[in-house]
Formats: C-alpha cells, sequence, structure tokens
C-alpha cells in the first residue's frame, strides 16, 4: 500500500517538474518578444523599421522569431496533450501569444515576409537521454533557458 503512495507522490514530482520547465521554457520566450518589441518600437519611424526587417539580417531575425513562437505552439499542444494546463501556465501562454501579437504589427508592411514566417521551420525530431525533442525546442532550452536539456525518461 505504501509503494503505491510512493509512487504517487512520484509522479506528481514529475509533473510538477515538467510544469516548472514549461513555466521557465515560456517566461523566457516571453521575454525574448518583449525584448523584440521594444527594440522594434525604439525604431522611430515606420519606414525605418520596413527597411531593417526587410534587410537579410532583419529577416533572418524575423525568421528566428518565428521559430520561438513555434517553439510556444509545441508546449502548448504538448499540455494540452497531457493535459498539464494550469492557471498560471495558461497565463503566461496568453502573455506569450499577447506579445507575439505586438511583433506582428510591425509585419504590416508585406505578406511576403509572413509567408516565409508561415512556410519555414524544423520539425526533425532529435533524440537526447532517451527523450525527443524538436530541433528547434532544444535549441531555444539550451541557448535561452538552461545549458543542458530537461532530463529524459
Amino acid at each position: 500500500m505504501n509503494g503505491g503512495c510512493f509512487q504517487t507522490v512520484a509522479v506528481f514530482r514529475l509533473m510538477n517538474s515538467e510544469a516548472a520547465h514549461l513555466m521557465r521554457c515560456l517566461q523566457q520566450i516571453h521575454k525574448v518578444f518583449s525584448n523584440a518589441n521594444e527594440i522594434l518600437a525604439g525604431i522611430s519611424q515606420p519606414s525605418v523599421c520596413s527597411e531593417v526587417l526587410l534587410s537579410a539580417p532583419g529577416t533572418a531575425y524575423i525568421l528566428g522569431l518565428s521559430e520561438v513562437y513555434r517553439v510556444s505552439k509545441r508546449l502548448e499542444e504538448g499540455m494540452k496533450a497531457q493535459r498539464a494546463e494550469s492557471e498560471a501556465l495558461l497565463h503566461c501562454l496568453r502573455k506569450v501569444d499577447l506579445a507575439w501579437n505586438n511583433l506582428l504589427s510591425f509585419l504590416a508592411f508585406g505578406h511576403s515576409v509572413f509567408q516565409m514566417l508561415v512556410s519555414s521551420g524544423n520539425s526533425d525530431p532529435i533524440m537526447y537521454e532517451g527523450s525527443c525533442y524538436h530541433a528547434s525546442c532544444a535549441n531555444f532550452w539550451l541557448n535561452c533557458v538552461e545549458a543542458t536539456l530537461p532530463g529524459g525518461t
């Protein structure tokens, strides 16, 4: 009987650990989008902003941000699939979506860049210590959250 109780506690701790990882990642995604919004809002003239975003480095920057948004959507899908949605995680997801929508307002200058955002992306999975990760998710985690990926099974 005690073994079942300890297993339940272990599962509960694992779920809390996963929720903590999700929260940390979503908070960092929000931070990346907030920083991007601040940078773009700091450009006083829309024509200059368009010129910056349509340049090769600007387009690469926006494509990178769109990949980060895809990471947030993958996290959201995973949360729903595992029924790991908490009020705090949902609130953080809403903040991420709001920050992303603010970024999209800077892309009002043309549909060609927006089409690239929809069609680009790398969904090839990678294996690490018994867990499967999207390359972009692992890349974001390693560069923006922590130097090692969350432990596998």
